[in-house]
């Protein structure tokens, strides 16, 4: 009988060694992919606080908050929307972490999400626009807790590495969310059928053609930007009013007064006009230098803003509104906690 030469060659006891061995790297690959969930949901979590911090800050004037609502539009709906968009928000977390994937399908994922979990309609579109690639670029930086220089630099990878599919996506989002007071374009109109056999043709990007109206909408100008205003304004005002302030809510508030007081609203600007947009600007610095929330004369100037802000749908500055989104998510990543 022919010798078996796997036992003939095996010294005693290589089997079991082996199993022992198959069966640590089996536990190491566990624990690496533990801590790799682990830092994508403390990322997601840090977006999803970010989105309710913004809409539980009270009052901010025009907008939906804990005190008040919109006619078509509760603070429920924005409670619903938020917690629908953690899994969106970990996937794109999940997508720096692991150095591949795409954000343009997150975005469709998220608003569907959005719209599903309540009747309220567009809650945060513009939000998850800019938080998602914060999410991402998070990732890549490889931990929940990041510098914003870090934060920032791995941004600018996250948005370069987008394709023309990524374009299609958002584009198609967008269309499908049809937010108000978007308006139409005459060049890469998202509701044109001619705008998406462009983009196939021409491979054009997402910061192609978002940076043909950074002047015009919020996250237009902050993909073209790299976040500019995020990092250089709606972050440092944050950071230097929570120094300040006795509560966060207060710091919160006239972090929002500051911002709008300093840019104004994109969203006012199309529905209105710039020179109305302008306009609250002036009401907010007016507000933010007698103190804000802060004082008895601030808080009175605010809700008289708040009382002229809510006269029809012209004067909701949302998309100061998905700023402090933004900033209140580089915060959260640094490692702030309420």
């Amino acid at each position: 009988m022919k010798p078996n030469t796997k036992e003939k060659l095996e010294a005693p006891g290589l089997s079991q060694e082996r199993t022992s061995q198959t069966a640590l790297c089996t536990q190491s690959r566990s624990m690496a992919d533990l801590l790799l969930y682990e830092k994508a949901h403390d990322i997601a979590a840090c977006c999803q606080l970010a989105l309710l911090l913004e809409v539980s800050a009270y009052p901010k004037p025009g907008l939906v908050h804990r005190t008040r609502e919109f006619r078509e539009t509760s603070f429920e709906h924005f409670l619903s929307s938020a917690s629908s968009l953690y899994w969106p928000f970990f996937e794109a977390a999940m997508v720096g972490l692991r150095g591949r994937g795409s954000i343009g399908p997150l975005v469709k994922l998220a608003v569907r999400r959005m719209l599903s979990w309540q009747h309220g309609g567009n809650t945060h579109l513009g939000a998850l626009l800019l938080v998602m690639p914060l999410a991402a670029a998070a990732g890549m930086a490889g931990d929940s807790v990041v510098k914003p220089s870090e934060l920032r630099k791995e941004l600018k990878r996250v948005l370069r590495m987008m394709g023309p599919e990524d374009t299609e996506s958002i584009f198609r989002s967008i269309a499908f969310t049809m937010p108000g007071g978007l308006g139409r374009v005459p060049y890469m109109d998202v509701t044109e059928p001619k705008t998406y056999e462009e983009i196939r043709r021409k491979g054009i990007t997402p910061l192609m053609a978002l940076g043909l109206y950074k002047d015009r909408d919020i996250v237009a100008h902050e993909w073209a930007t790299a976040y500019s205003l995020t990092f250089d304004l709606g972050y440092k005002e944050l950071k230097r009013q929570i120094a300040r302030a006795r509560h966060l809510n207060e710091a919160i508030v006239n972090a929002f007064l500051s911002i709008l007081a300093r840019k104004p609203d994109t969203l006012i600007a199309r529905r209105a006009g710039i020179q109305v947009a302008r306009l609250a600007s002036a009401m907010a610095e007016r507000a933010a230098r007698l103190g804000g929330i802060s004082s008895m004369r601030g808080r009175r100037e605010v809700e008289r803003m708040d009382e002229r802000f809510r006269v029809g749908k012209l004067l909701r500055p949302g998309a100061t509104a998905d700023l402090l989104c933004s900033s209140l998510a580089v915060l959260l990543l640094e490692g702030f906690r309420p």
